[in-house]
């Protein structure tokens, strides 16, 4: 139904909605968390970068290092969150032109053990968590910004002045 490049296009729209948010992100917000057991502000812009980083996982079946992996991702965004982004963004999408149609189809390994054909486990990780991380981050923002609107969550700009 979608092409490789359609299913590129549809998680660009993602990061540039989450390139948008981030620079309504106040430093004196970051630790913000909703209750003690969500993560903060901070730890959810670490966090999201490695929602995309996951392709060579779900393709290995192989997720004992994979922490370790994640784990640098998270340093890197502490530092540089779009540009670390944009990185992983990058290398996911190299690695997704480089399926062949045959290679969508090949089951692949889901951390639960589970398989699913590699092109469902692309879809229910890297976009839907990414989609679903940055509705994160938009709720987190609008807790302290109540100004912030649908066009802001679902279009990546500000309200026109009305």
């Amino acid at each position: 139904m979608l092409s490789r490049e359609d299913f590129i296009q549809s998680l660009e729209v993602e990061v540039r909605i989450l390139k948008h948010l981030y620079t309504k992100v106040a430093k004196a917000d970051r630790n913000y968390r909703p209750s003690p057991a969500q993560r903060s502000l901070q730890e959810l812009l670490d966090y999201i970068p490695s929602t995309v980083a996951v392709t060579p996982y779900l393709i290995s079946g192989d997720w004992k290092n994979s922490g370790d992996y994640f784990g640098k991702i998270r340093s890197d965004a502490a530092k540089d969150f779009i540009g670390t982004l944009e990185r992983e963004v990058r290398s996911f999408s190299e690695q997704v032109r480089k399926f062949s149609d045959a290679d969508l189809k090949k089951e692949v390994t889901l951390p639960t053990g589970a398989k699913v054909p590699l092109a469902m486990g692309l879809l229910n990780f890297n976009l839907k968590f990414l989609t679903a991380y940055r509705m994160q981050l938009f709720l987190y923002l609008k807790a302290g910004q109540p100004e912030l609107g649908t066009m802001n969550c679902w279009m990546g700009a500000d309200p026109q002045p009305k």
